[in-house]
This record gives C-alpha cells, sequence and structure tokens, in this order.
C-alpha cells in the first residue's frame, strides 16, 4: 500500500461490513494480496438481522420438488463447519454455535404426504427423521401429533461470528462515515473517497472495488449505470420477537406452502432471558402490518402449532428488514448469488448468509486474472479506528 497526501493505494477495497464483505476480506488476504474493508458498523442491516441459519437447502424444498436453490445452497454447511473448525482461510473457530441441526417439524397428513421425497437422494443426506426418544423438551408431550425431522442446516450466533472477524482481521478494518463516503470517477475508473470516522477524508485508490452493502449497494453503483436501469431489488420482512421463560428451539414448522408457517431460532439475551426470533410466513406477510396486529397473529399461529405452550407474561416487539438483491425479472427470488461489474467496481449480492463463501470464491474467480499483488504491507494508522459490531436485534428491540 501506498500512503501519502491523504491518498492509500491498496489491491481490493470491499465497501460493506455485512457478513459477505468479511468473508470476502478474509478470502483476499489468505491469498497474499492486500485488501482492507470500509463500513460504519460491522453487521449493520441484513447480517445482524438474520437468524444465523446456514440453509443446507431444505427450506426451499418444502413444495417437495427440489430446485436450483436448493442444488446451489447444498454445500454451503459443510463450507461454514470447516471455516467453524478454523479451517481454510476463514477462521470462525471463536464464534458460537447455537445448534449443529435445525429442526423441521409436520403435522398431520403433511409428514406423510412428503415422506418419500424425504427419503430421495437429493435430501436423505440433509434430513433425517428423529426418533420420539431424542424429540427437544418443548416436544415431548402427547400433545404434538406431528414428527421431527433433524437438518443438516446449523445455527450461529451472528454477534459471535462479527466478533470473531473484527478480532482477527482488526488491522484491515476500517470505521467510516458512509454517509459521507461514496465513490468517485477518474479517467474511467474509480476510487472511494472515505470520510474517515475520527477526522478528515482519505481517498482510496484500488485495482478493484468491492461493493457488498447491502441495502445500500443501490445507491453506491446508480451514478455507475443508466437513470433507468433496475439494478437491484429489496424484499422486506418484518420479524417476530417474543422474550421471556421460554424453551430453546431451532426448528422450521412445515406447512402447505413454500416458506414455513414459522422459523424459531433462540437466543439470550443480555438478562439471561430466551428470546425467539421468528421468521417464515409471519415475516412475509406482515410486511406493512402495524406491529401490534402482526404480533397478534404470530401469538394465534404459535397457538395453533404449539397449544401446549404458555404464551402469558412474554414480551413482544418486531423488527423491520430490508433484504437486498440483484434484479430479477419479476421480482423473482435469486436462486444464487449475484455479481454486476462496471470498469472496476463489483457489486456483490450474496442473496443469503449461507452464500457467503461461495460469493467470495466467485469474486476471486473473476477478478483474480486481472489483478497483480503489491508488495508492500498496509499499516492501519491511528487515525482509523477498528469499526464497532451492530447490536443483536433483540437488544435494539427490548
Amino acid at each position: 500500500m501506498e500512503q501519502g497526501n491523504n491518498v492509500l493505494v491498496v489491491d481490493i477495497l470491499i465497501v460493506g461490513g455485512g457478513i459477505a464483505g468479511l468473508w470476502a476480506l478474509a478470502e483476499w488476504r489468505s491469498r497474499g494480496y492486500e485488501a482492507i474493508l470500509v463500513t460504519d458498523e460491522l453487521g449493520k442491516g441484513q447480517t445482524i438481522a438474520s437468524q444465523g441459519i446456514i440453509h443446507g437447502g431444505t427450506k426451499y424444498a418444502l413444495t417437495g420438488q427440489v430446485s436450483q436453490a436448493t442444488l446451489a445452497i447444498g454445500d454451503m454447511p459443510a463450507l461454514w463447519r470447516k471455516a467453524l473448525k478454523g479451517e481454510g482461510a476463514v477462521d470462525l473457530s471463536q464464534a458460537q454455535v447455537l445448534t449443529e441441526h435445525q429442526l423441521l417439524w409436520t403435522s398431520g397428513g403433511i409428514g406423510s404426504r412428503l415422506t418419500g421425497f424425504f427419503a430421495s437422494h437429493a435430501m436423505k443426506s440433509r434430513m433425517v427423521a428423529l426418533d420420539k426418544g431424542h424429540y427437544p423438551d418443548l416436544f415431548q408431550t402427547a400433545q404434538f401429533k406431528g414428527a421431527l425431522y433433524q437438518l443438516d442446516e446449523p445455527v450461529l450466533d451472528i454477534p459471535s461470528v462479527l466478533a470473531s472477524f473484527q478480532q482477527n482481521y482488526a488491522d484491515y478494518l476500517i470505521a467510516v462515515d458512509s454517509s459521507e463516503s461514496s465513490l468517485i470517477e477518474e479517467q474511467g475508473q474509480y476510487h472511494y473517497l472515505a470520510a474517515l470516522a475520527q477526522c478528515g477524508k482519505v481517498l482510496i485508490q484500488a485495482q478493484h472495488i468491492i461493493v457488498t452493502a447491502g441495502a445500500g449497494n443501490g445507491a453506491l453503483l446508480r451514478p455507475l449505470l443508466p437513470k433507468n436501469e433496475t439494478v437491484q431489488q429489496l424484499r422486506p420482512l418484518q420479524m417476530v420477537l417474543a422474550k421471556g421463560d421460554l424453551p430453546r428451539i431451532y426448528a422450521h414448522a412445515l406447512g402447505m406452502s413454500d416458506k414455513p408457517r414459522i422459523t424459531i431460532t433462540s437466543h439470550l439475551s443480555h438478562d439471561g432471558q430466551v428470546v425467539w426470533y421468528m421468521g417464515g410466513q409471519p415475516a412475509e406477510l406482515g410486511v406493512g402490518k402495524a406491529p401490534k396486529q402482526l404480533i397478534q397473529e404470530t401469538q394465534q399461529e404459535l397457538q395453533s402449532l404449539l397449544p401446549w405452550l404458555d404464551l402469558n407474561h412474554l414480551h413482544w416487539g418486531t423488527w423491520n428488514v430490508d433484504r437486498a438483491e440483484a434484479a430479477q425479472v419479476g421480482g423473482a427470488r435469486p436462486d444464487k448469488p449475484s455479481l454486476r461489474t462496471v470498469a472496476n467496481v463489483t457489486v456483490a449480492w450474496s442473496t443469503k448468509l449461507a452464500f457467503a463463501p461461495m460469493l467470495a470464491q466467485e469474486l476471486v474467480q473473476r477478478l483474480e486474472p486481472t489483478l497483480k499483488p503489491h508488495s508492500s504491507a498496509f499499516v492501519k494508522t491511528v487515525s482509523m479506528a477498528t469499526p464497532a459490531s451492530a447490536k443483536p436485534i433483540w437488544e435494539q428491540v427490548f
């Protein structure tokens, strides 16, 4: 890196501090490239708002058909587990695994209807029917008439994942004021004018700039493209949270839709209470609804699914999040990560938390042939603060 006169020169600049950008940073640095990442807060937006599920494709197969999304995401749990063991380019050995296996629960004839599908070659390595003796305490009741399946889907504590990246790559993470920073063009190439979080601005010149800013991708990419070209779509959710004396559970409830009736993950709040963080249909269908209405509807759904569970004396809340994706015809959900390159800028959408390893690999495959590593090392100065990590959603709600 060259430094002086408020100019930095690096091989790779990553703009955006979610899981996609952090994984890409680790990948590039493991290959000997001078890569740095700028953001105002690690994990802000989609990453911290995720449930931490490393999907293996089962959720996308709930209609009984194996889609391209199912096939594309099938290898992701294995790649994440490798990182959790501290093997390879990304070391997440310090991150907390909340559970090794997400569950799926069925009721009535739904389970029998899909038994053959679950046993198919495409899915048999990803889910196993549980014996009743191994059911979690929540389902150890005669009132539960369904079946439970163990999925090849670990659930991670996202704050601890962010803390691992922050600790391992602190020297290459730079806090900036994103609202005051921007891409600027000079002779057909783009640079990044970064407003440092502590003081002043610095011009960062990179062989290539990778933008992984989630919902912020659209604003950064828009000046690079024709005005009428749509490059990004947002898929909103309104998540529901319940806090109190709750059992820990990590499960999808299977309904007749291609989306779970509800997806529950469990997290521990700072005061030691359990928080249920709920997605699936309530979050999808709750967009635009008043929080009170959505909470009431979610309570009714839980009473229908788990009538033996006491929901009294719980604290309730909701959280809105926009999932950013590359624009698709008809607004369809992308099957895998997406890239868009203009000059020396590539904007990347990971689509799902689990796809971060795949996205990093695709970025390397596309860009590495055009790069030449620098021999000098980046040295972080005292004016370059390390960005803090975003607070867990439950700590922001309650």
